[in-house]
């Protein structure tokens, strides 16, 4: 599979979190720990990676120190350029794990139940959690920790320290799921407290474009694409309850609308949403034609997004153990919106996301007890193949690393 990428006069910063490690397989916790490493699955994915990523140049590429994220880069390295020495990659402790020092190598469950004030804390107000030290990690005199705080502050530093360095370049970076979050999060001026609400699966692709080189200017084009590893949607976290939705600019062509439909084909559809002024019902139509049972229902309302975020902070939806999925046609305008009043991002910095036409994005709404998650945002139709369209040669014949 050929990735190409749309032109970009500004700098481009490629994230990607690591494949599969053993802490995920087993479900512990594994903070800023190096004992967790990449599963056979873990390397299998980042060299299905390596191929999606083929023909592109890259102009640097950097690593969290941790050995699960190095394992990654040097598989992907491996495929795209094999003559290039995997010592060009640069390794750097600012894109490490968040660190949780206390939890690392302990099971999601058990730090659930033995630990219920200060997971509820993490969880619903990670800005607020402070984590003792335990006395073998202690180095010094500090004994506490704000793993969230601390993890933005080191990111905002790497940013601060590579963006001037790389302006009109293409950076892949491979890091973490928190890493990543606290990434795109201070790109798009997005503070701690909505740690958990974007989405980062193992291989995953985001995208973030930088107009002027300045952090200022940041724009997410696209964020967790993993139709590459075979996943078709991300898996729905907190238990897969609640609802997802799973968002559509309406205006796509034919083409693009009947690979929406063969995309969603065996995907489970409770009901749909579309405006009754434009033909987003008539694109609705098309793309359910393999879900007659799916009740359609239109929207008048112009506010229908504050009104839809008012409705779902009014209910507690975390009472069914099931997931309900609906279906939204609208505006790349209304879209946007949506995805600012899950994500907390101020509505003067609507712009700095590119929604496009054919593909789809993901909010999970898991309940009262915890945010709206962004899973995804642009996933490409692997029928039409958008996979960011570039005038790029192959990359064994320019491609390049920066060292320092």
């Amino acid at each position: 599979m050929r990735s190409k990428l749309k032109e970009c006069q500004g700098t481009r910063v490629i994230l990607l979190r690591h494949g599969q490690s053993t802490y995920n397989a087993l479900g512990l916790y594994q903070g800023s720990s190096d004992e967790s490493v990449l599963t056979e699955v873990g390397r299998s994915d980042a060299r299905k990676t390596g191929n999606f990523l083929k023909g592109l140049a890259f102009d640097a590429i950097y690593s969290s120190s941790l050995r699960r994220s190095h394992e990654t880069a040097k598989e992907i390295l491996g495929i795209i350029a094999p003559h290039v020495d995997p010592k060009t990659i640069l390794v750097t402790d600012k894109l490490r794990e968040t660190d949780l020092p206390a939890w690392q190598g302990l099971a999601f469950q058990y730090v659930r139940e033995t630990f219920p004030e200060e997971y509820r804390t993490w969880k619903q107000r990670p800005h607020e959690f402070c984590m003792e030290i335990p006395r073998n990690f202690t180095q010094g005199s500090q004994q506490y920790i704000y793993p969230a705080l601390d993890l933005y502050e080191r990111v905002q530093q790497f940013w601060q320290e590579v963006l001037p360095r790389y302006v009109g370049k293409t950076l892949l970076l491979v890091t973490h799921g928190g890493t990543n979050r606290a990434l795109i999060s201070t790109a798009l001026g997005i503070t701690s407290d909505r740690y958990h609400c974007l989405q980062q699966s193992n291989c995953a692709i985001s995208i973030l474009n930088f107009a002027n080189g300045s952090l200022e200017s940041g724009q997410l084009e696209a964020m967790n694409l993993s139709t590459h590893v075979g996943e078709h949607l991300p898996k729905p976290q907190e238990g897969g309850q609640g609802l997802r939705l799973l968002l559509v600019p309406c205006g796509a062509t034919a083409e693009q609308t009947q690979n929406l439909a063969e995309f969603l084909k065996n995907v489970s559809i409770e009901f749909s949403l579309s405006g009754v002024l434009d033909s987003s019902h008539v694109m609705t139509q098309q793309i359910l034609q393999y879900h007659p049972e799916t009740v359609q229902l239109e929207v008048l309302r112009e506010d229908f997004t504050q009104a839809w975020q008012a409705e779902m902070n009014a209910k507690t939806t975390a009472n069914s153990n099931q997931l309900m999925t609906g279906l939204v046609i609208a505006s790349e305008e209304m879209i946007k919106r949506f995805i600012c009043q899950a994500i907390g991002m101020n509505s003067d910095k609507i712009e700095r996301l590119q929604v496009k036409e054919g593909t789809i994005s993901c909010i999970q709404y898991p309940g009262s007890h915890h945010p709206p998650i962004l899973q995804a945002m642009n996933i490409p139709m692997v029928q039409n193949d958008l996979k960011f369209r570039s005038k790029l040669t192959e990359i064994n014949s320019i491609f390049s690393i920066v060292s320092h």
